[in-house]
């Protein structure tokens, strides 16, 4: 079993990687907000100070030696950890602190440390700031806002404030590649930078060359349930953007039910309308078994379930959490190999996701925390779930 698993890795990164070796390094996109990373790692080169223009439009005039970065909002820590950057993080945020499950986080198993550092709740008042030590040289706010713009909270504190976006994998992938290279700036990781976002495209780009000569007609149907993007839900608790599904052509049965605004927060349904949308499969975050009524208690107990196509054929699988604060990007990507083995098991026979999670974890954060994760998480992660009704 173990040689197994050797061969399937090897495999899957040969796919992955063959075609990035003959290929020169690509620009950035010429739609990314503010200067390209080429423009402003020339512009940092020279003198004491640098100017970027962050995702609002703002100019910031940023010190050379950055060494300390106080992270506001969800995706900072997150892209700190993807650079292997942890040291530069002088704060955490409440959520993370305090997350019932640092495995929910995975950069927080990766580096511990990050939890025992002060925490700085948003919004952001000048007085959280004043008394921190050490001193942060510059404040990235991160999909967050407050009673003081970027510009009056700089002049308050004295210390340059950049607005990054956290971005997605699907629609928002620009604003996700501009913060990791933001990030890698300052962090004098630039490289590493440029790596990651390499590394998120060929997992990607393997990711939809398996699935890409599946037509429309074909695609399956799921429902993603107890998604949460905060505490522990319950099986009717689910979302109508669900990013691992649009990774792997896997059809929401939701998408055509909700307005088209309600982006990726949850929603709560009834059983009923559960029943109705009948699925292909039923995926579960499974931050729901920290519920005593959990999403898998309830798929046994609750009898508008029992007729469901998916509980009827066994199609119900257990999912990494991936929104518990901001979006975690490495669980979007592990997730949708387990969807797509799931769905369409010919177009990844060679593929094990615990194996390629282990994979992605150990690449982005270097190290190896997949088993410490699926100790938390759980035996049912990235596995089928026998429900019993």
């Amino acid at each position: 079993m173990y040689h197994h698993s050797i061969h399937i890795f090897i495999i899957i990164f040969i796919a992955i990687f063959s075609a990035g070796c003959m290929s020169h390094e690509s620009p950035p996109p010429e739609s990314i907000p503010g200067p390209s990373i080429i423009e402003i790692e020339d512009i940092a080169t020279a003198g004491s100070v640098f100017t970027i223009t962050d995702a609002t439009g703002r100019e910031v005039e940023i010190p050379n030696n950055v060494s300390h970065i106080l992270c506001a909002g969800p995706g900072c820590l997150r892209y700190l950890a993807y650079l292997q950057k942890p040291e530069y993080a002088v704060t955490n945020n409440p959520e993370e602190r305090y997350v019932i499950r640092p495995a929910w986080l995975p950069y927080l198993v990766a580096y511990p440390e990050l939890r025992s550092l002060p925490s700085v709740q948003v919004p952001v008042y000048p007085a959280q700031i004043q008394s921190l030590s050490p001193r942060p040289d510059v404040i990235i706010l991160m999909n967050v806002s407050g009673p003081y713009s970027p510009d009056e909270l700089s002049e308050m504190t004295g210390i340059p404030i950049v607005v990054l976006k956290e971005g997605n994998l699907v629609d928002l992938r620009e604003d996700f590649n501009y913060s990791l290279r933001v990030l890698g700036l300052l962090t004098g990781s630039s490289d590493r930078a440029q790596e990651v976002i390499r590394f998120f495209d060929k997992i990607i780009d393997n990711l939809k060359s398996r699935v890409s000569t599946i037509p429309e007609f074909q695609h399956k149907s799921a429902y993603i349930g107890a998604y949460t993007d905060d505490k522990p839900a319950g099986i009717l608790s689910s979302s109508c953007r669900y990013f691992p599904f649009d990774l792997e052509k896997a059809r929401n049965v939701l998408e055509e039910t909700c307005l088209t605004d309600s982006g990726s927060e949850s929603i709560l349904l009834s059983a009923g309308r559960i029943k109705k949308l009948s699925a292909d499969a039923i995926f579960i975050d499974l931050s729901t078994l920290e519920k005593k009524e959990n999403a898998i208690h309830e798929l046994e107990n609750i009898p508008d379930f029992a007729e469901t196509a998916a509980i009827k054929s066994g199609m119900v699988y257990g999912l990494y959490p991936t929104s518990i604060y901001g979006e975690s990007h490495e669980i979007d990507l592990i997730n949708a190999y387990c969807i797509g083995k799931a769905l369409y098991p010919d177009k990844f026979i060679d593929v094990d996701p615990k194996t390629m999670a282990e994979y992605i974890f150990t690449y982005l954060y270097g190290k190896s925390i997949s088993e410490e994760i699926n100790k938390e998480v759980g035996n049912f992660a990235l596995n089928r779930i026998p429900v019993f009704t």
